[in-house]
């Protein structure tokens, strides 16, 4: 599942939030009192949505959507907050509004392959993202052709899947996403030292994406480098040791590594 493999919060809402605007021009709906106090709504939630406040995000975007509910960036931007949260149904239920609101919108359908992603059900994000694809004013089309290589690669299509990957990252050669998705697919193929070459640049680009921390100290276990692979899984767990992939670095540690606190 992506949310325990590829997962940065603040570095996906930044990915794909920074496309979202205010529409201009013709204004249908609320009076222009509410369009400006939902505007502000949600040019608040933008910003923290992109400094990865989730839950402070989402509480300006509510209240700008009880103003302005029609609004298809807004009901994405809701998406992305609960998608975040892995609240995955309520998730789906504002994607497909900003779909119903404007149908064929690019990042949306990516944005709803995602969540299906995260869940495993790859046969239900491969159709999302090929039509995603087929936009050709689709901007940031590296995250797009990121998530459809990860798709194809986990449906069996393992040299399109690396194809893909590696277009991406042709156009974005500071995607850390796209590193930590090749990382993945080099250790399942068991080629350890481009899986921990290709992790290394994700923390390079990403250093709070602390899942490809612990990605890379597995790898580095498996290859016999204790020392490298337990610091990278004590970095791992310092700060988040609390979370999912802290408790997990942690464990991991204790079993192969010293102590950090006792020397044993």
């Amino acid at each position: 599942m992506l949310a325990n493999e590829c997962r940065n919060l603040a570095g996906v809402a930044l990915l794909v939030v920074g496309m979202l605007l205010w529409p201009g021009g013709c204004r249908r709906g609320p009076d222009p009192k509410q369009l400006k106090q939902a505007e502000i709504r949600y040019d608040i939630g933008i910003e923290d949505l992109r400094a990865g406040r989730i839950r402070k995000a989402l509480a300006n975007l509510l209240e700008s959507e009880k103003l302005h509910p029609d609004f298809p960036d807004l009901q994405n931007a809701l998406g992305l907050c609960y998608y975040l949260l892995q609240e995955y149904p309520r998730a789906l239920q504002h994607f497909d509004r900003a779909l119903q609101l404007k149908p064929g919108y690019s990042e949306v359908l990516n944005n709803k392959a995602r969540v299906y992603i995260d869940q495993g059900m790859f046969r239900l994000a491969r159709p999302l993202l090929e039509k995603a694809l087929e936009d050709v004013f689709l901007k940031n089309r590296y995250l797009v052709e990121s998530n459809l290589g990860w798709v194809l690669f986990n449906l069996g299509q393992k040299q399109q899947g690396y194809r893909y990957v590696k277009n991406s990252l042709a156009q974005n050669d500071k995607y850390c996403i796209g590193y930590h998705y090749l990382g993945l697919m080099y250790r399942r193929d068991k080629q350890l030292d481009l899986s921990a070459e290709n992790l290394r640049q994700a923390i390079k680009h990403c250093p709070a994406l602390l899942q490809a921390q612990l990605d890379l100290g597995k790898v580095l276990l498996l290859q016999g480098q204790l020392g490298e692979g337990c610091q990278a899984l004590e970095t791992c767990f310092k700060p988040s040791r609390m979370t999912p992939v802290g408790e997990e670095c942690y464990k991991l540690f204790r079993g192969n590594c010293r102590s950090p606190e006792t020397g044993e």
